[in-house]
């Protein structure tokens, strides 16, 4: 009998197929293993570069090595990881602040010493060269009393010292304004603008008072000129000094006006008024280098009384109301001869207050019996004597020279009493040609047949009522001017064309001159 073996497990077989099977199973996991993507692997290259970028520069701030923290930050911010832009920026106000320090440490040492330029300078330097807000905010902070109080100890030696453009331009330089701030040398520069003014008014103050405007003008000038005071400032004081002259210069010309040597002092107060830089003839708005009301009504007085001496001008006793013939040009009460200022209407009432052989001297008010010198005020200009009339010339014919075009009524018909109307197209010689209404038939008549053909309401004509050449009454003439509405004696209001009016002599106002 065979003799048995050793006896298998019954798991011998499980462990066999196990054994068999593992080599093949090793290398399906290696075959199912992937390459690295190399896009992932070059962000996290570039996020560990970031970190550390910033952790090499947050070391190197803690040990005081500013140049070399900001280069690190400046590469970790070149690589762009988004994730890390807020750590730099506070990494770099951090960075920012603490080198502040140490360049306004430097910068107060200079301060002390007074040499604020040189401390502005360093400063601003370095402001610019960074062009980091919180690096000149913190450095502003850290030296401001300290640079304020150093620039106003030199501002207060420059002006004591009369070195007002030294003072001024020391403040309105870069380095200054940068470390200052834009406020701190807007305040300072204020307060430099009223010290020289009031200093630059101290140094005319005698001119002034001793009435030498033309000295204290130009001392300004010069001031200006030198950089001492700024344009507007000089305008300023200039105004100071027209000030204090304008009652003075309106006192002298009242108290001119009537005396001798009226005309010499019209041209000191003329000359005082040019040097001031004011402008007679300017309108007087606000900001404007127009006269003085006061100034400029006591001026004109004065010219008017010294134009009347030269054309020996007879006073009036009192006002006389005259009425202007026609529309009469008004030359200046200065200058007779000069070009009209404006021109009276037809019919204006003024009073006359002097008289030459040919001019009047006028005022549109009445003056009442005030003396000449106080009527002067009121003159508005000279006229000449003939274009003026004892009444009212609305109903007056024009003067020659104004007759064309004017309505007229006149003797138009041959062998017909009545008057008819027409416009007038031309003066010729001795006559006046007239051009009828009803058909432009040119007629030509003397003055003396004419009458003005104003058409007021209430003026009486004949008219075809209920027969022709009937007395009415004129109630309107419309704007177009070809008809006239009137009223009948008989109470009949109708439109008739003026070309078919008609008047009698007696109707009508006097033809005046």
């Amino acid at each position: 009998m065979r003799s048995p073996g050793p006896r298998i497990p019954p798991s011998a077989p499980l462990l066999l197929v196990a054994a068999l099977a593992a080599p093949a199973g090793c290398a399906a996991e290696a075959a199912a293993r992937r390459e690295p993507d190399p896009a992932l692997t070059a962000e996290l290259r570039r996020i560990d570069e970031s970190r550390g970028h910033i952790d090499d520069a947050s070391r190197a701030v803690s040990g005081r090595r500013y140049a070399d923290a900001r280069a690190l930050l400046d590469r970790a911010s070149a690589l762009g990881v988004d994730a890390h832009r807020y750590e730099i920026g506070e990494l770099r106000e951090k960075l920012d602040r603490r080198e502040a320090k140490l360049w306004a440490n430097e910068a107060a040492e200079l301060l002390e010493q007074g040499d604020c330029e040189a401390a502005f300078r360093l400063l601003s330097a370095r402001i610019a060269e960074l062009g980091s807000e919180a690096f000149a905010r913190e450095a502003r902070r850290l030296v401001g009393r300290a640079a304020v109080a150093c620039a106003s100890a030199q501002v207060d030696a420059a002006t004591i010292a009369g070195r007002f453009a030294e003072a001024r331009a020391f403040l309105a330089a870069a380095p200054t304004r940068t470390v200052l701030g834009a406020a701190g040398a807007e305040r300072l520069t204020a307060e430099l603008d009223a010290t020289i003014a009031e200093a630059l008014y101290g140094q005319i103050e005698a001119d002034v008072a001793a009435g030498r405007w033309a000295a204290a003008v130009e001392a300004i000038e010069a001031a200006v000129a030198r950089g001492d005071a700024p344009e507007e400032q000089g305008r300023a004081l200039v105004g100071r000094v027209r000030e204090a002259a304008a009652p003075r210069l309106a006192e002298l010309a009242g108290k001119a006006v009537g005396a001798r040597g009226a005309a010499a002092a019209l041209e000191r107060i003329d000359a005082a008024i040019a040097r001031l830089g004011w402008e007679p003839v300017a309108a007087a708005l606000p900001g404007s280098d127009a006269l003085p009301e006061p100034l400029a009504r006591r001026r004109a007085a004065l010219a008017a009384w010294v134009e009347a001496v030269r054309l020996q001008m007879r006073p009036m006793k009192r006002p006389s109301m005259r009425w202007s013939h026609g529309t009469v040009a008004v030359a200046p009460p200065s200058d007779a001869d000069g070009p009209p200022a404006h021109s009276l209407a037809p019919s204006t009432a003024v009073w006359v207050i002097g008289q030459t052989k040919q001019r009047a001297l006028v005022t549109a008010v009445d003056p009442g019996t005030v003396v000449l010198t106080r009527a002067l005020d009121a003159a508005i200009g000279w006229v000449p004597l003939l274009r003026l009339a004892p009444e009212p010339t609305l109903d007056w014919l024009p003067p020659d020279d104004q007759m064309k075009g004017a309505r007229v009524w006149g003797p138009l018909r041959e062998g017909q009493p009545t008057l008819e109307l027409g416009v007038v197209s031309e003066v010729r010689g001795a006559d006046v040609i007239v051009r009828r209404l009803a058909d432009d038939a040119e007629i030509p008549l003397p003055r003396r047949q004419l009458r003005s053909g104003r058409l007021a309401p209430g003026t009486r004509v004949l008219a075809l009522c209920e027969a022709e050449n009937q007395p009415a009454t004129i109630v309107e003439v419309p704007p177009t001017g070809r008809v006239a509405r009137i009223q009948c004696d008989g109470g009949t209001q109708k439109d008739e064309p003026l070309a078919s009016l008609r008047a009698r002599p007696d109707f009508l106002p006097r033809r005046g001159r």
